[in-house]
C-alpha cells in the first residue's frame, strides 16, 4: 500500500471513530407513543373534588368536573358522575355513591374498595382536586378576581402520592364573567402543568360539561 493510500485509511478510520463518538453522545429521543412527563398514568383516572364544606361543593364539584372535560382528549379520565352511573348499571350505585361522598369529604379507600374500582371499573389513579382560593378584591384602582386550584395524584395499587400541581390566576376588571374566566384560566393553567405541551380547548370542555 502506497503512502497516500495508507494516509487516506488512518483519515476514513479517524472520521469514523469520531461519527461513532459522536451518535453516542446525542441523547436519544424518547419513543414515539410514549407519555409526556407528568402526563397521567395509563389506566383510568377517577377526578374527585374535596369538598370543604358544603357552601363551597358547587363550587368544588365544577371545577372537577371542567379539569375532567379539559383533559378527556389527551387523558382517560373519569367524573364522580360517570362512575356511579356505571356503577348503577354493574348494581352498584349506593357502594360507588358512598365511596365518593367519602373521597370528596378527605377520606380514603379500604384496599377491597381499591380493588373494585381498579377491577371493575379500570381506574388506576385518583386525583383529587381542591379550590385553595376563589374571591375578589380591591385593588387601588379596580377589582381583581383570583382563582387557584390544587391536584394530588395518587396511584391506588400502591397509595402512593405520584404528584401535586396547582393552577392559579388573577384577572383585573372583568365584568359580568369574572369568576367564570378565572376558574378556567386556572384549569388551563393546572392541565398543562399535568400535561405539559399540550393544547387544551376550554371551548371543548364546555361542550363535554353541557352533555
Amino acid at each position: 500500500m502506497s503512502a497516500r493510500h495508507a494516509r487516506r485509511a488512518r483519515l476514513a478510520g479517524l472520521l469514523l471513530a469520531g461519527l461513532a463518538l459522536a451518535g453516542c453522545a446525542t441523547t436519544p429521543r424518547p419513543a414515539r407513543g410514549a407519555p409526556e412527563a407528568g402526563c397521567l398514568p395509563t389506566g383510568r383516572s377517577l377526578i374527585v373534588a374535596r369538598i370543604g364544606t358544603d357552601e363551597n361543593r358547587s363550587t368544588a364539584e365544577a371545577a372537577a368536573e371542567l379539569l375532567a372535560n379539559t383533559l378527556r382528549d389527551t387523558a382517560h379520565v373519569i367524573g364522580v358522575r360517570e362512575l356511579v352511573a356505571e356503577a348503577r348499571l354493574a348494581g352498584l350505585g349506593v357502594w360507588a355513591s358512598g365511596v365518593s361522598e367519602r373521597l370528596q369529604r378527605g377520606g380514603w379507600l379500604t384496599p377491597e374498595e381499591g380493588g373494585v374500582l381498579g377491577d371493575r371499573f379500570g381506574i388506576s389513579t385518583l386525583v383529587a382536586t381542591e379550590v385553595t382560593e376563589y374571591d375578589q378584591v380591591w385593588g387601588k384602582y379596580a377589582k381583581f378576581t383570583r382563582a387557584g386550584v390544587d391536584a394530588q395524584a395518587f396511584d391506588l395499587a400502591s397509595d402512593r402520592v405520584i404528584w401535586r400541581l396547582r393552577g392559579d390566576t388573577e384577572v383585573e376588571d372583568m365584568r359580568g364573567r369574572a369568576f367564570r374566566f378565572a376558574m378556567e384560566q386556572a384549569i388551563q393553567e393546572l392541565a398543562a402543568a399535568i400535561c405539559p405541551r399540550q393544547g387544551f380547548s376550554l371551548v371543548n370542555a364546555w361542550r363535554y360539561w353541557r352533555r
